[in-house]
């Protein structure tokens, strides 16, 4: 029997994250597996000498090791993420600026004259000019709107 929980904790690794790394294992090629049980065997002497672990749990403690070190080779092995370069403008700017430019308004009018909520405000944006728009970003353009100074 083993302690699963002191895998967990050593590791920091779901059930499900462990068996992902066991996959990745499988896929390493022979010189990369070497080098992961050098690294296992270092780590797990390191954790001794520090008292990290008990030397009764030494299965628990090494397969720990091992994880810890799997996971760190996935995360060296893995393409770093460049963001995606996207021609148009994020959808926020592109609301905000049809919100001012198109819907400020009927946004003041509606909320001064016809006493709307902001969640009605929100509701009313989204049946009549199919903008959905929470309440709270209304009350922000609105509040923003109001604090800006009347120029000339």
């Amino acid at each position: 029997m083993y302690d699963e929980r002191a895998i967990e904790l050593l590791t920091g690794l779901t059930a499900e994250q462990r068996a992902a790394l066991g996959e990745l294992y499988a896929r390493l090629d022979e010189e990369l597996r070497v080098e992961v049980h050098r690294r296992q065997r270092e780590l797990f002497k390191e954790w001794l000498a520090l008292g990290r672990v008990a030397p009764s749990r030494g299965g628990e403690a090494g397969y720990a090791a091992f994880l810890a070190v799997l996971k760190q080779v996935w995360i060296e092995q893995s393409p770093q993420v460049l963001p995606q370069i996207r021609d148009h403008k994020p959808y926020k700017k592109r609301l905000r600026n049809a919100l001012e430019k198109n819907y400020l308004d009927e946004l003041v009018r509606l909320r001064e004259e016809e006493k709307l909520s902001w969640r009605q405000l929100s509701d009313h944006f989204k049946k009549e000019f199919k903008k959905t728009v929470s309440h709270t970003y209304l009350k922000r353009i609105y509040e923003e709107h109001l604090a800006e100074p009347k120029g000339l």
